[in-house]
């Protein structure tokens, strides 16, 4: 690693380790972020960023905070939502910390401050060599409720860097070649006819008949979505009282797929389904979109550059034993097989190809309009699933820290890399090119 950047993390480690548990202590839900954007803006404001005075896409809890001027133009993605039902102690066991509705079962606190210090150091060098361009900071809030980075995209927010970095907690140290899901939130909201259900039935028309006949006729689709799709369901509404025929009654579907053109063949026919259901039972409907991502565009020109930073640059954590030992009885709480050593120590290899996997992101719609990256670093024990109480704990431990560290480090390197070689800068732009071949980005959420 960059001697001078060496010497950031070296004096500031401490400092991002704190910043991290403050957000650890203070969980806040998605679209509330209000600690948290202040914490993280702030942070930077203290580094000599300039924190803009409208946040982008007037987003209340986004931010964006830059040093520097001209190309290149590189940035840093944060995150910093937490999950509802998931508070929990340093403690390798349940342990819910009293009064306490959210907990960072995804480890945002680390994934925001991880960002952040990226930065940072990025800037450092960049000043000691007096290396022309411009570092960026984006408080990108919501993830987890599919916004943020979505409603950034739309707004062209990201349109003029030479490349987005990211990071999210794992339990392996791997650059990303996965492509998360495409995904499409939807409200089908029908409309009938109230009446007495014994005296008047006949001057009824059910709007719960139409969401369960529409949900029959999901359920029957199913077997005909392209390989990869999915679909999820709630009842939102369904009625009153059993004695009143339902005028209302609304249902709340979720659709996802390897591509969004699979996605939107399935949405046609789920609106088919849903006028079908309505024409059944006299009703009428109304649909709301509530969010949607494309799926993500993989980079092999930075996933090799990501790969060489880790294995060739930054060395991943060293676990102590203790840390060893929180470990397994963590695994052992959780009911999941103990390896003889459940933190990952090494660094995965590629496979050089991209990975369609289950799960989406608004990472995703960034990627359709600038190269973007995004590597994963062991924060937990192997195995360990996401969206838990155990993740929470290991984000507040020094488990989690200790990866927030090593991210932190490898995307100061990689952001430093593309930052003095326009020849990769180049690169990677065909690269990102030859990956969205003739696809381009339109938004699936509207």
């Amino acid at each position: 690693m960059h001697e001078v950047m060496q010497r950031w993390f070296d004096r500031h480690a401490a400092e991002l380790v704190q910043v991290s548990r403050t957000l650890w202590e203070r969980p806040e839900a998605s679209e509330q972020e209000h600690f948290a954007c202040r914490t993280l803006s702030g942070l930077m404001a203290e580094h000599g960023f300039t924190v803009a005075a409208l946040p982008p896409a007037g987003l209340d809890t986004a931010f964006e905070a830059s040093w520097g001027s001209g190309a290149p133009h590189i940035g840093f993605l944060a995150e910093y939502d937490a999950l509802p039902g998931l508070s929990q102690e340093t403690s390798p066991r349940p342990e819910p910390i009293p009064g306490q509705a959210f907990g960072h079962g995804c480890g945002h606190n680390l994934l925001g401050t991880g960002a952040a210090g990226a930065a940072i150091a990025l800037r450092a060098v960049m000043e000691a060599e007096g290396l022309p361009g411009t570092v960026y900071l984006y408080g990108c809030p919501s993830e987890e409720v599919m916004m943020g980075k979505i409603i950034m995209t739309q707004a062209h927010v990201f349109d003029h860097l030479d490349a987005a970095i990211s990071w999210h907690p794992g339990d392996r140290n791997r650059a990303s070649e996965e492509s998360y899901q495409a995904m499409l939130s939807m409200e089908y909201h029908f409309t009938g006819k109230a009446s007495h259900a014994s005296m008047a039935p006949q001057e009824g028309l059910s709007a719960l008949d139409a969401v369960e006949l529409m949900d029959v006729g999901v359920n029957y689709l199913r077997e005909h979505v392209p390989p990869g799709g999915q679909i999820h369901y709630v009842i939102l509404n369904g009625g009153e009282k059993p004695n009143i025929v339902p005028e209302k009654a609304s249902v709340w579907q979720f659709i996802r797929a390897n591509t969004a053109a699979d996605l939107r063949r399935i949405a046609a026919r789920m609106d088919d389904i849903a006028a079908g259901a309505a024409l059944m039972t006299g009703t009428s409907y109304t649909k709301k979109i509530v969010t949607g991502c494309n799926e993500t565009k993989i980079v092999p020109a930075l996933v090799d550059v990501m790969h060489q930073v880790m294995t060739q640059e930054v060395m991943p954590p060293v676990w102590s034993p203790e840390e060893e030992a929180f470990s397994r009885r963590l695994l052992e709480s959780l009911e999941l097989r103990v390896p003889e050593h459940p933190l990952h120590g090494g660094v995965s290899a590629p496979k050089g190809e991209t990975i369609d996997i289950l799960g989406s992101s608004d990472l995703s719609n960034v990627s359709y309009v600038v190269p973007t990256c995004m590597l994963f670093s062991a924060c937990y024990p192997m195995g360990t699933p996401n969206h838990t109480w155990a993740v929470t704990a290991c984000a507040g431990h020094s488990i989690g820290q200790k990866g927030m560290l090593y991210a932190a480090r490898v995307m100061a390197a990689i952001g430093l890399r593309l930052t003095r070689d326009p020849v990769l800068r180049q690169a990677v732009r065909t690269s990102f090119q030859e990956a969205l071949g003739e696809t381009r980005y339109a938004p699936v959420n509207i």
